[in-house]
C-alpha cells in the first residue's frame, strides 16, 4: 500500500508540490525521500548487473560455451 503513495506522490509532485501531498497522504516527507533514494540506488544498480551479466554472455560466447565459472571470472578478472 505505501509504495502506491509514494508512485502518486513522484507521478503528482511537479503539479502538487511533495509538501502539499505528503500531508493529505499522511506521510511524511522525509519517508518519501528515503524512498526515492533507495530507487535510484536500486536502478543503479540493476544498471551494473546488466552490464556485468553481458560480459559475461559475451566471455562466454566466445570460447564457445566451453568456458565455466572459473574460467569465465578468471577472465573477466584479466
Amino acid at each position: 500500500m505505501r509504495t502506491c503513495r509514494w508512485d502518486f506522490i513522484s507521478e503528482n509532485r511537479a503539479g502538487f508540490g511533495v509538501q502539499r501531498i505528503c500531508p493529505v497522504l499522511q506521510v511524511l516527507r522525509s519517508g518519501y525521500y528515503q524512498w526515492l533514494a533507495g530507487v535510484r540506488t536500486c536502478t543503479v544498480r540493476q544498471a551494473a548487473e546488466d552490464e556485468l551479466v553481458a560480459e559475461i554472455s559475451e566471455v562466454h560466447t566466445a570460447h564457445k560455451g566451453t568456458y565455466g565459472g572459473r574460467r569465465v571470472h578468471a577472465e573477466l578478472r584479466s
